[in-house]
């Protein structure tokens, strides 16, 4: 089964749950089934049948580039949720939006992902 992990900035939308494993062969499929047990985390995540724009997906180790939903799973995938890391006060440029994500958040969540199989997401490696 394929198993979606809940960043803890989105765990207050999963029931403090950090991970789902639910069947799907792709990521459609598996968000469906997550919002049969969380709706409101996965209309955090999808709009308008594709992912928001500030939420990254990695998806065994790679960032995807696009919001595709349609894209194939393995059946044992492991899929990461990439919040939006943010600073400064200055708003995220909408040209960036247009921009590949793994651009915009180059190397962030191979680094979490990295982090996350060592069994140890909270400390830097």
């Amino acid at each position: 089964m394929a198993v979606l992990h809940v960043p803890a900035s989105l765990r207050a939308l999963s029931g403090d749950r950090d991970r789902f494993e639910v069947g799907g062969a792709t990521l459609r499929a598996v968000f469906r089934a997550v919002a049969e047990q969380c709706p409101e985390l996965v209309s955090r995540i999808i709009e308008d049948d594709t992912l928001r724009p500030d939420i990254a997906v990695a998806l065994d180790g790679n960032i995807l580039d696009d919001g595709n939903l349609a894209q194939q799973l393995s059946p044992d995938a492991d899929i990461y949720l990439v919040p939006p890391i943010g600073g400064g006060s200055r708003p995220f440029p909408r040209a960036a939006l247009k921009r590949p994500r793994s651009r915009v958040i180059e190397g962030v969540g191979e680094r979490l992902v990295g982090r996350a199989r060592r069994g140890n997401p909270s400390r830097n490696p």
